[in-house]
């Protein structure tokens, strides 16, 4: 009975973790480039305490063999006894969670791809044209066998 209260306090903070998961992927949707990063980094950190806190669960449960089907959903709520039925639905509210931030995933990784190309686009188009002066320059001499404008470094010591 006491591993099924730690379980049912794991599992809180479990839910509390996955909301904030999905929030981080909510705001990759619409974020500002600059802040992509650190998004995933934090998606990252609470994937990783959600792990941890699921093999807490797993050691936990390693003693009572209905603790596992309870807490991964792979019963029926009405066949188990009522102290596991408060596992069972907890577990049910972490999985909306998961399963509204793991929606999500497809139109995040096309933003970022979107976005990619952009800036790969911006990139070409500010190495080419009239506005790549500085590889102008650096070309420019290559064409005469030698640099010019970055010359040799002749000195010796």
């Amino acid at each position: 009975m006491e591993n099924i209260e730690k379980i049912t306090d794991i599992q809180k903070k479990l839910i509390i973790l996955i909301k904030k998961y999905e929030d981080s992927t909510r705001k990759l949707l619409d974020c500002d480039i600059d802040d992509i990063t650190n998004l995933v980094a934090t998606r990252g950190n609470v994937l990783k305490r959600i792990d941890e806190l699921t093999k807490a669960v797993n050691f936990l449960a390693r003693d009572d063999s209905r603790i596992i089907p309870a807490f991964t959903n792979q019963c029926e709520r009405n066949s188990l006894p009522s102290e596991l039925q408060e596992i069972f639905d907890l577990r049910q509210e972490f999985n909306i969670y998961a399963v509204r931030a793991h929606e999500m995933e497809p139109e995040i990784i096309e933003r970022i791809q979107m976005t990619k190309e952009m800036l790969m686009k911006k990139i070409r188009e500010n190495n080419s044209g009239s506005t790549a002066k500085a590889a102008k320059y650096y070309n420019a001499g290559l064409t005469h066998g030698e640099n010019f404008y970055f010359p040799k470094n002749n000195k010796k010591i």
